[in-house]
């Protein structure tokens, strides 16, 4: 079991149990199943982007924290150290690299887009606020009907409680870093 699947199931079942539901009410609350549910806690599954957003929602929790890893000290890693998130998506691939924590209201990942590919992010809890820095390639982010295209060394910021939808119009892979702010 991967550090990202062993922090899902371990976050997943103390949430649960924190807020003191049963797999059947979270299961309504999130729209997946319960034998599915019951899998990731017991970590035999490995869980989709889709799938953990759809959990998030059912919890009222951000997105990471249901990766949060405990960390002790100070630590070096490369972005992709950790693993990364199954996306379900060839083209795509995220990694946590700071998750939610109650007393640190934000999130970050680094994400590799693939040229052509797009996905759509879902919406976040509350009334969060993402920015998404280029550092290689170029990105287009479309919120209703507004386009908004950042290139290398520019952002991106936009409302994230609704749906949103990412495109890597270039020829070339994006990197990207994503930063969810839910402080506001």
């Amino acid at each position: 079991m991967s550090q990202i699947d062993s922090s899902v199931s371990e976050n997943l079942k103390l949430s649960r149990k924190a807020q003191n539901l049963s797999l059947d009410e979270l299961s309504r609350r999130s729209g997946v199943s319960k034998s599915m549910l019951r899998q990731i806690e017991i970590g035999r599954s490995s869980p989709t982007i889709s799938v953990l957003w759809k959990i998030a929602n059912g919890l009222k929790l951000p997105f990471s924290a249901l990766l949060a890893k405990r960390q002790v000290g100070a630590e070096v890693a490369d972005f992709t150290a950790a693993g990364q998130v199954k996306s379900g998506k060839k083209g795509y691939r995220l990694y946590p690299l700071v998750t939610f924590e109650p007393d640190r209201p934000f999130e970050v990942y680094y994400a590799e887009i693939d040229e052509g590919i797009e996905f759509d992010g879902e919406p976040h809890q509350g009334k969060a606020r993402e920015t998404v820095f280029v550092l290689t390639g170029i990105i287009q982010v479309t919120l209703g009907e507004t386009k908004s295209t950042a290139a290398e060394n520019q952002l991106v910021q936009f409302s994230a409680g609704e749906a949103h939808h990412y495109l890597n119009p270039g020829k070339k892979t994006a990197r990207v870093l994503m930063s969810i702010d839910y402080a506001l």
